[in-house]
């Protein structure tokens, strides 16, 4: 009975139905239960997405969503989870300098940047197959670098939420029969965010910061310029609005497909640019 009515904002013009994103959570957690080392992270990365799942799932049944402020203390609930179960870089390397070591930082560092993660995942969701193309593209080209780092546990990780994401692409994919809502949208930034950490920011890469921000770019600039947009205008910046990108892209004639097309097509050009900082010398 969860469906999503189409809304001022909303590109689809008939109700879809929702909680796609408990799909996404199940095909994840069995396969990390199965494919990856059973250790303290293992245990954290699986319960924390069952905890965003869960708040997520509630914000799309509840008639209205949840309260902006009670959503954002279950982001920072469900990333305590991992953070506290050892998910979290010790050092920070960065071009040209010395590894800076975090200290007591990490901790909070690094649950701020899954949230941010999780919300740039979300703010992006607003076209058919949109954020699960998006993430898919992510995940594989993370698992490909983390791989290649010998982050094995971490590559598969990324692997496995590549192909959660792929296969839930095949019902959302326009015209969507299914919608993953924010138990989907947020579990997916969890994932990938933790994807980003245990693969590519604890190893001593001289550009290992630069990995997510290249590969997440397109949500990131997304976000970045929306939220800008409610800042500069006195709105807040959890206030809905049509400055997304796909938003402009229907403004200007683009069809669903063609708008979500084009931004992959961004996405895997990005993608590229990241594999080549890892691989060409």
């Amino acid at each position: 009975g969860v469906l999503h009515y189409p809304r001022e904002r909303d590109l689809h013009d008939h109700p879809v139905p929702g909680l796609g994103g408990l799909a996404i959570l199940v095909a994840a957690v069995f396969s990390a239960l199965i494919f990856l080392p059973a250790n303290q992270e293992t245990r954290g990365i699986v319960a924390g997405a069952i905890a965003i799942a869960l708040v997520g799932a509630v914000d799309d049944v509840r008639p209205g969503g949840l309260h902006p402020l009670v959503k954002l203390a279950g982001q920072f609930g469900a990333a305590a989870i991992p953070v506290w179960s050892g998910v979290h870089p010790e050092t920070m390397t960065l071009p040209f300098l010395d590894p800076i070591d975090l200290g007591a930082w990490a901790y909070p560092l690094t649950l701020v940047g899954i949230v941010a993660v999780m919300n740039v995942v979300n703010f992006t969701d607003g076209a058919d197959g949109l954020a699960a193309g998006v993430c898919t593209i992510a995940a594989a080209t993370f698992a490909i670098i983390a791989l290649s780092l010998n982050r094995d546990a971490a590559g598969v990780l990324a692997a496995l939420t590549a192909g959660a994401a792929i296969g839930f692409l095949w019902h959302n994919f326009h015209p969507a029969s299914i919608f993953m809502g924010d138990a989907g949208s947020n579990l997916l930034g969890l994932l990938l965010a933790c994807v980003a950490i245990q693969g590519v920011l604890k190893t001593a890469a001289v550009v290992a910061l630069f990995f997510p921000l290249v590969i997440l770019a397109v949500p990131i600039l997304d976000t970045g310029f929306v939220v800008a947009k409610r800042i500069k205008y006195r709105k807040p910046v959890y206030s809905p609005d049509k400055e997304h990108f796909h938003h402009r892209f229907d403004r200007i004639g683009f069809s669903q497909r063609r708008t979500v097309l084009y931004l992959y097509a961004w996405t895997l050009a990005l993608a590229a640019l990241a594999l080549a900082l890892r691989f060409v010398p």
